[in-house]
């Protein structure tokens, strides 16, 4: 919004997120796109990209749980950022598992944008 990019409201979260992702993104009006996982679980890559350029004029954000729902690090995260940014959107990382987080993962270096800590604890 600061960018006056006020028209875009799509949302790219996969099917492993945590299901308020879907949930938030609704209640703000957005359009949201699933993409799927590959054999391992992961985010499937060459979905977040065809996502991301078709939708790239008026693509929001990607909205990541890390680790996801299953447990898995994803593998092609710093990737997964790129082609968002590439394309016009933020990267929300949902903290919800944060105990996992704080040992194993940089949301600095992987270049999310905004990033939701809750402690399950």
């Amino acid at each position: 919004m600061a960018r006056g990019d006020h028209h875009r409201n799509v949302c790219i979260i996969h099917v492993s997120a945590h299901g308020t992702n879907p949930a938030s993104a609704a209640m703000c009006g957005m359009k949201i796109i699933t993409v799927g996982t590959d054999s391992k679980g992961n985010i499937n890559i060459e979905e977040v990209r065809k996502a991301a350029e078709a939708n790239k004029e008026y693509l929001s954000a990607h909205m990541v749980t890390y680790p996801s729902t299953h447990g898995v690090y994803e593998e092609g995260i710093d990737e997964i950022c790129k082609i968002i940014h590439d394309n016009g959107g933020e990267v929300y990382m949902d903290g919800a598992n944060m105990n996992a987080q704080e040992s194993q993962s940089y949301p600095i270096k992987e270049a999310s944008i905004i990033f939701q800590f809750s402690s399950g604890a």
